[in-house]
């Protein structure tokens, strides 16, 4: 916006450059964004920010001036203009929330005079056209003190005047000639025949004041800043009383206002003035707040003392009226201009901005160089990205948010959170797995002609448990797709499969140092049955508790999801992998391995891991390590069973094994995997 340096210097007058003066703006928190030399004067214009709407008028201008050089502000006085009618029309405020204050005032026998040449030019230099007399004296009080006004022609009207929402289905004729069909939470001035104006905003083209116009109803009200925010913006309308209204207009200013329009209408254009017609619900008006400044909370915040009669004055020029007075505190009302000084920080901000920001010493904060201590047993997320990243792998970050159609395809029986205002019809609910996000990922490669595909992601998923409250669990998945190993001369080339990812999974296991091993077992939770190729699937054990899935995406869902295959997939849950015990020293033993091997013939739905498990617990401490190291089935072995043949590795940390403990050992375990499992040895 616009201002005239002439007409800020007749409300306060330092001995300032016009430099000088705009630096002084600045330092008040408004932005100069550029100066204008004119033959007799100067303009400068300003960007204010949306908390300032104090100072969106000449009188506000000067009072910042004036509070940041401590010097008297030059006010012009305003007179109560003496009525000689007692004519009155009646005025109706039904939305008084909206409405706290409604003035008008009739004046009668105006005459359409020129607006003189020193009011045309001081608004021409605030970028506002001159129209009416009337008018132009209205846009000048409004640039002087900072109060919108409307004037509507009283021979148009119709008797009363109501302040009320509009009704469903009017329409209004605006000043600028647009019609708009009206919101029923738009508020309106209205008569007996319908809407006159957008309170606030704009006034009616059919009451609005013309050359012929003898008659007038000015009105001076105070909207509610809340009621008038995003009203302009929605009829594609932005006037200088919209932009005033939506930031705030100082609620002791609509009866000055009045008497300043009448007063210069009235020695411009002449006419017969009525006493006010005043409206007012105390009841919905900004109450003032008591506000407790604490001088030592103000030293805490900013770092620097200031004097304590520093302080006094600021908060003096800044119009707060001072209530009570203690050496260490002071309890204040700000003025009623000062809509956004709410609390003690509001009033700190003040005297740090009226002390003046580069006044402020900067000084270093005291740091402690301690630094804080880091659990041994806990994993971080990154250390398990990178140990993916070392496994061959690749990270991917997808939406939280899938398409609901592919999300029911993997997970039929789950349900899901609908999103209220999706961002595309593709993300319209929140995931309950990774595995969508990482199927699109893939099916994005493959449409690229990428063969292999080595993926994961760590993020939240959100799930409704069986009592249909909602959780939101953080999990690490991954996705296998193509060849097991990158392309290279001096490896054999073969797809992955189940085991490949299994292996990636215990290694992500053993990296992380964890001392027990995990448990597969091929009973899978219901979420995942219909995603998963029976046979080829296996949840995840540690301890007994179920921490996730791993195994081959069932075939029948590629063409549906519109992808190639085979897919391999697996999802962890993180809080079951973030927490490891804390490894303990243990000496190597200098005696040397045994290693005796042995193979037995099973059952086939007996897993190795049930043989392992067996193995550990029987062979007592001695054992060190067993590895299965052949699985055969065919010629000489029966149908439903199958062989297996395992090496183990007996060591003793103090002495070196004899034959017989050996053969002790060998023949514990042989004897109770016969009993358990019914287990032949294999010659």
């Amino acid at each position: 916006m616009k201002f005239s340096e002439k007409w800020l210097r007749e409300w306060v007058n330092p001995q300032l450059s016009t430099k000088e003066l705009s630096d002084n703006l600045t330092m008040a928190g408004l932005e100069v964004e550029g100066v204008e030399a004119h033959s007799d004067d100067t303009v400068i214009e300003i960007d204010f920010t949306p908390n300032r709407g104090d100072c969106l008028s000449v009188s506000g201008l000067a009072r910042e001036i004036a509070a940041l050089l401590h010097i008297p502000l030059m006010a012009v006085k305003i007179n109560a203009v003496k009525p000689v009618s007692q004519e009155m029309i009646k005025i109706n405020v039904e939305d008084k929330a909206s409405c706290p204050i409604y003035i008008g005032r009739i004046i009668r026998n105006i005459r359409t005079n020129q607006t003189p040449k020193w009011l045309q030019d001081r608004l021409e230099k605030c970028d506002i056209r001159c129209i009416h007399p009337v008018v132009d004296v209205l846009n000048y009080v409004m640039l002087e003190l900072g109060q919108p006004m409307h004037a509507f022609d009283v021979d148009k009207l119709k008797t009363p005047i109501t302040v009320r929402k509009a009704f469903d289905g009017e329409k209004l004729k605006l000043l600028d000639e647009s019609e708009v069909s009206l919101n029923v939470d738009t508020l309106v001035i209205a008569d007996s025949s319908g809407p006159q104006a957008i309170a606030g905003i704009m006034g009616g083209k059919d009451s609005g004041v013309t050359d012929g116009t003898s008659h007038i109803l000015l009105e001076s009200a105070l909207f509610s800043a809340s009621h008038i925010a995003g009203k302009a913006r929605r009829y594609g309308l932005h006037t200088d009383s919209s932009f005033r209204f939506e930031r705030g207009v100082d609620s002791g200013l609509q009866g000055q206002a009045m008497e300043r329009a009448t007063e210069l209408i009235i020695q411009i254009c002449g006419g017969e003035v009525g006493p006010l017609i005043e409206v007012l619900n105390r009841d919905a008006l900004p109450a003032p707040k008591m506000i407790v400044l604490r001088y030592e909370r103000l030293i805490k915040l900013i770092g620097h003392e200031i004097p304590k009669s520093h302080v006094n004055d600021i908060l003096q020029h800044l119009g707060c009226e001072i209530i009570h007075k203690e050496d260490l505190q002071w309890s204040v009302f700000a003025p009623s201009y000062r809509y956004d000084l709410t609390t003690e920080v509001d009033l700190i901000e003040e005297v740090v901005r009226i002390v003046g920001y580069n006044n402020i010493p900067n000084h270093l904060p005291q740091l402690s160089t301690q630094f804080l201590p880091q659990s041994e047993s806990k994993v971080s997320v990154s250390r398990l990205k990178r140990a993916l990243v070392d496994l061959g792998y690749q990270e991917v970050i997808t939406y939280s948010f899938v398409d609901d159609n592919i999300q029911k395809i993997l997970f039929p029986t789950q349900a899901s959170l609908p999103l209220v205002n999706p961002i595309s019809a593709d993300m319209g609910v929140m995931r309950v797995s990774l595995w969508p996000g990482l199927i699109g990922t893939l099916k994005y490669n493959q449409n690229r002609q990428q063969q292999r595909m080595h993926i994961f992601e760590s993020g939240l998923c959100f799930n409704f448990d069986q009592e249909g409250k909602l959780h939101q669990e953080a999990m690490l998945g991954g996705l296998v797709y193509g060849d097991a190993n990158d392309e290279h001369w001096d490896n054999k080339k073969r797809p992955a499969d189940f085991f490949d990812v299994k292996h990636h999974v215990e290694s992500l296991w053993q990296l992380l140092g964890y001392s027990s091993s995990l448990e597969f077992t091929p009973i899978v939770a219901e979420k995942y049955r219909a995603a998963c190729h029976p046979g080829q699937c296996a949840q995840i054990l540690w301890q007994g508790k179920a921490i996730g899935v791993i195994g081959k995406l069932h075939p029948q869902l590629y063409q549906s999801l519109d992808v190639n295959g085979p897919i391999f997939v697996f999802e962890l849950s993180l809080g079951g992998l973030t927490h490891k015990t804390i490894p303990v020293y243990q000496r190597p033993s200098k005696f040397p391995e045994i290693r005796r091997d042995i193979a037995v013939i099973v059952d086939q739905p007996i897993s190795s891991d049930s043989l392992i498990n067996f193995v550990r617990k029987s062979a007592g401490e001695t054992l060190r390590d067993v590895k299965i190291f052949d699985v055969y089935t065919g010629k000489g072995i029966d149908s439903g069973r199958k062989s297996i043949a395992m090496g183990l590795i007996l060591q003793h940390p103090s002495r070196t094994l004899v034959d017989k403990e050996v053969d002790d050992v060998i023949h514990t375990v042989v004897t109770g995997l016969k009993k358990e499992f019914s287990a032949d040895l294999r010659d």
